[in-house]
């Protein structure tokens, strides 16, 4: 069996001559995560519903010098990972790391008034949609027999939130999927890990259903007192993308200030 340390060696750019996938890349962490990888060395294929979003993405990407490709995609829709797929093949030739970031919450309300509509539009984009993509793409990645997959869960997901039911649920069950997916690849060369933040200083914040009270009830529950920084994220993002991450698969990595009591 080869040594792990022997394959995986400390480089400047450890993600040389890898293609990234990330959703949701048209701003905060999504948008952080395709810099920081970029910067790592891999070619990204940037995703995100607004299609000026992804482009200004891989615009910023390729004035810094590195390679990247906007694609204005849903990603709620079930036949979107079989053109990523594609895509990241045609233009770039291989398909390494996928980054389910996209995701949003919505109006707060108790769980039992949440309408039927609002319940599975939260599951979908927040759930189904790294489904979507995850059943797309690792049969390719288990071929290749390499492959490393960052599911964006949230604190919400380990806690669950009050009058974020829906949105908690399915950040709920994107760890379940995370920790399945990890044991279920554990010996193919595909690693699967999630990420757990907390609050963090996104455009998802500053949506009109982010009550001025709610983000003050969040701060007040983090020891460190202040919201995160999506370049923050984006550094566990790279972490778990690269290839030193070798014996850790299935987990979920908490960004939450220090709130975090599980």
């Amino acid at each position: 069996m080869a040594d792990p340390l022997q394959t995986t060696p400390c480089t400047a750019a450890p993600l040389a001559g890898q293609v990234a996938v990330v959703t949701g890349a048209g701003g905060g962490i999504g948008r952080a995560s395709c810099l920081r990888l970029s910067q790592a060395g891999a070619a990204v294929l940037a995703l995100d519903l607004d299609a000026a979003s992804a482009q200004e993405t891989a615009r910023l990407l390729q004035t810094q010098g590195g390679q990247a490709l906007a694609l204005a995609a849903d990603v709620c829709d079930p036949a979107l990972g079989a053109q990523v797929l594609t895509q990241a093949l045609a233009h770039f030739g291989r398909l390494d790391i996928l980054i389910n970031n996209a995701g949003r919450g919505s109006a707060m309300r108790p769980l039992w008034e949440i309408e039927l509509d609002d319940w599975q539009r939260d599951l979908t984009l927040n759930l189904s949609s790294q489904f979507y993509l995850c059943k797309a793409l690792v049969p390719h990645m288990v071929a290749a027999g390499y492959g490393r997959i960052v599911n964006v869960a949230s604190a919400a997901g380990m806690e669950g939130h009050p009058l974020s039911g829906g949105y908690a649920a399915a950040k709920a069950g994107v760890i379940a999927m995370t920790k399945t997916l990890g044991k279920e690849l554990a010996t193919q060369g595909v690693i699967v890990n999630a990420i757990a933040p907390a609050l963090i200083d996104s455009p998802m914040l500053h949506s009109e259903w982010f009550s001025a009270e709610l983000k003050q009830q969040l701060l007040d529950r983090i020891p460190m007192r202040r919201a995160g920084q999506p370049e923050e994220v984006a550094e566990m993002v790279l972490f778990l993308a690269s290839p030193a991450v070798s014996f850790s698969t299935g987990a979920v990595f908490d960004l939450s200030g220090g709130r975090a009591t599980y």
